[in-house]
């Protein structure tokens, strides 16, 4: 995905602090994460991530609000709406896997790429710069599963409430 337009943006460590991902760094170890994140400016409406895509980086949302989505049966099935300090696309700093959902930009987003090479970089040259910025992503991951847990549970006790419709049909 390329900038839309030029686009020119002088990071802080304060800046990057807005973030909760970067809670726990030091304004030092953020001035180093600062040489690792490349500002990229997205237009509403545009595809920054596409299902099927070979992942390579993982992108912060410093400003904007995106849609996750996928495409079954011809029809977008958004997943989640993510906004300012939120982050996607973590997966591919384990993984050499595809991108699993298509993510929009719903207004006009300042995002903080960070490829998977910058990331084994700060791992290598500053590992606890790493830690804490791992611990951070995996928080917020487990947030997630954990709120993905409660709907499964809930879609299942709701369905589980309801007539048997087979049964009914048969009558």
């Amino acid at each position: 995905m390329e900038n839309d337009g030029s686009f020119n943006l002088t990071l802080s460590p304060g800046s990057l602090r807005r973030l909760k991902v970067f809670a726990d760094l030091t304004e030092t170890q953020l001035a180093v994460f600062i040489g690792l994140v490349e500002p990229v400016r997205v237009k509403p409406n545009r595809v920054i991530v596409k299902t099927q895509e070979q992942a390579d980086c993982m992108y912060l949302l410093l400003d904007g609000d995106v849609r996750v989505s996928q495409v079954v049966d011809g029809k977008e099935i958004i997943l989640a709406t993510l906004e300012t300090g939120d982050f996607f696309g973590e997966v591919c700093l384990f993984d050499d896997g595809l991108r699993n959902a298509d993510i929009v930009a719903i207004r006009e987003c300042t995002l903080l790429k960070i490829t998977k090479q910058a990331f084994d970089a700060i791992v290598a040259q500053h590992p606890e710069i790493g830690v804490l910025f791992l611990r951070s992503v995996i928080r917020a991951i487990v947030a997630r599963i954990r709120t993905m847990d409660k709907k499964y549970l809930d879609s299942m006790l709701l369905s589980r409430s309801w007539p048997d419709v087979r049964r009914d049909a048969r009558r």
